[in-house]
């Protein structure tokens, strides 16, 4: 199958994105010099950005490659949540979100410098698992999302959205409905997926799901699937690509020059779904994720694939 049928294919699906939302945001500078207060470089400030990440990336991810993409996420009470509530609209994207007062909105402040150089992050962020009134509003929001759906991702990033009971309930109900759910968990958290049909994991998530010897990745896929009850496990490989098991399917990289590898993880995720809805488990869902990923890294900052990156990948 080429990569061209499978973008065709994908267009339209409806895809319900549950999980940690954030803000990046970019500040931009050129190197000046080296402090006098202390040993570190002075950035003059040039201009600023800000981009949805987490799931809020993966869900731009979807309305980019042709995907219909709901997303379901907890912000807090404050000028961040304002800003990733209004980027929504412009990418296509619809969302439900609960606002917590306790808790701030999830954002990662990145300092890059000279347009490529990142020299420091500072994360704003909570930790704490969702409880009371604002954990029975997201799980609410996303069975509902569930029930439009035709394929679900759950995209966790341990700020606390997703926990035991989101995950078991928002899987037993996509099951019930015959729709795929596709998840990009940390370790910790890899567990709550059971039942899922598949799972992401990047080299290091899934050697510390091996006890530190991740081994030969594809008898690794096969292991972890088994292992953590669930139908099929990606592993991603950076440079090395990525391989897919219990029933291994191998994919080189594309070697490109990458200037910002961040959200890379989010643009495979995304196309991984909406290909393992309308396609099943081949290779091409899996090459054109390499293709997807591959494209982003080439730009600074967290980001979707372009009309004009996916014109070249239909070329393929």
């Amino acid at each position: 199958m080429r990569l061209a049928e499978v973008l065709d294919r994908i267009k339209g699906c409806r895809a319900a994105v549950i999980g940690d939302v954030m803000l990046d945001e970019y500040l931009f500078g050129t190197a000046a010099r080296i402090s006098p207060e202390a040993p570190v470089m002075v950035i003059r400030r040039i201009r600023d950005s800000h981009a949805p990440g987490g799931a809020a990336n993966v869900a731009h991810n979807i309305a980019a490659l042709g995907g219909t993409a709901f997303l379901v996420g907890v912000i807090g009470d404050d000028e961040p949540g304002q800003r990733l509530s209004k980027a929504h609209a412009p990418a296509g994207v619809t969302h439900r979100y609960v606002v917590d007062k306790d808790r701030p909105t999830t954002c990662k402040t990145r300092v890059v410098a000279d347009q490529a150089h990142q020299v420091l992050r500072i994360d704003t962020e909570s930790e704490q698992p969702l409880t009371g009134k604002s954990l029975e509003e997201f799980l609410n929001a996303a069975l509902k999302a569930v029930d439009d759906a035709d394929v679900v991702v759950l995209s966790d990033y341990m700020k606390g959205a997703l926990n035991h009971e989101v995950c078991a309930g928002v899987i037993e109900r996509a099951k019930a409905r015959g729709i795929p759910v596709v998840a990009n968990p940390k370790p910790k958290s890899a567990r709550q997926m059971k039942g899922a049909s598949l799972i992401s994991l990047n080299r290091r998530e899934a050697s510390d799901l091996m006890d530190g010897e991740l081994g030969e990745p594809a008898l690794a896929a096969k292991k972890l699937a088994a292992g953590l009850g669930v139908e099929h496990v990606l592993i991603t490989l950076g440079g090395e690509g990525m391989v897919a098991g219990p029933e291994t399917i191998e994919v080189d990289a594309h070697h490109v020059e990458v200037y910002d590898p961040a959200g890379a993880g989010d643009t495979a995720i995304a196309t991984v779904a909406l290909g393992f809805a309308r396609c099943g488990y081949t290779k091409a869902v899996f090459e054109l994720a390499a293709a997807t990923a591959a494209a982003v890294v080439r730009h600074v900052g967290v980001t979707a694939p372009s009309a004009e990156d996916l014109a070249r990948i239909r070329e393929v």
